[in-house]
């Protein structure tokens, strides 16, 4: 009888080595299915992250871009002020004829033109808020003072635009060769004469 209660005392040992074996495999199991599980989840975590580094970046980038832009609208600003300033110079609030008159005598004294006459004719019935007058101009002179007197009024600090230019040759009585020019030109002037 000894030796049955022997064989089943070597027995005992197994089961309690067989609930730790299975507890063991539930746990690597468990382990699995949690790798499983976390591992995608980890993966998303990591995307996002550099998702997230890489949308930090764009900002910065953007900010600085804007920045940039904003300085640049500051210094068009500065200009777009000037360039105000300039077309109040240029479109005049009056027709002034007398200045106009003036301008037309010094480009011509500075060409060698003389200035015979000046002509105006102004569109009354214009309803537009900047207005056009008509300037018919006829001159004496020669070829080259013509292209200084054009020159001139191209660069004109007030807005003039020629519209035709006729030109009659003939001479002096002293055979001195002279040429006669009409220049029809057009001039501007904001609502009030």
């Amino acid at each position: 009888m000894a030796s049955t209660t022997m064989a089943s005392a070597p027995s005992a040992p197994p089961r309690s080595s067989n609930k730790s074996l299975i507890s063991l495999l539930i746990f690597i199991v468990v382990l699995l299915g949690a790798v499983f599980y976390v591992k995608p989840l980890w993966d998303d975590v990591t995307s996002l992250s550099l998702g997230r580094d890489d949308k930090m970046q764009q900002q910065q980038q953007l900010a600085a871009q804007l920045q940039n832009l904003q300085t640049i609208q500051q210094s068009m600003n500065q200009t777009t002020e000037v360039s105000q300033q300039t077309a109040l110079n240029a479109i005049p609030q009056r027709l002034e004829q007398d200045k106009l008159i003036t301008d037309l005598t010094s480009i011509g004294k500075a060409n060698d033109i003389v200035l015979n006459s000046v002509n105006f004719s102004i569109n009354t019935v214009s309803t537009e808020r900047i207005k056009r007058a008509t300037v018919n101009a006829n001159l004496t002179g020669d070829m080259s003072g013509l292209l200084g007197f054009l020159k001139g009024v191209e660069g004109n600090q007030r807005k003039l635009t020629v519209n035709t230019v006729s030109v009659q040759t003939g001479t002096t009585d002293a055979g001195i060769p002279r040429v006669n020019f009409n220049v029809n030109m057009e001039t501007y002037y904001l609502d009030r004469i």
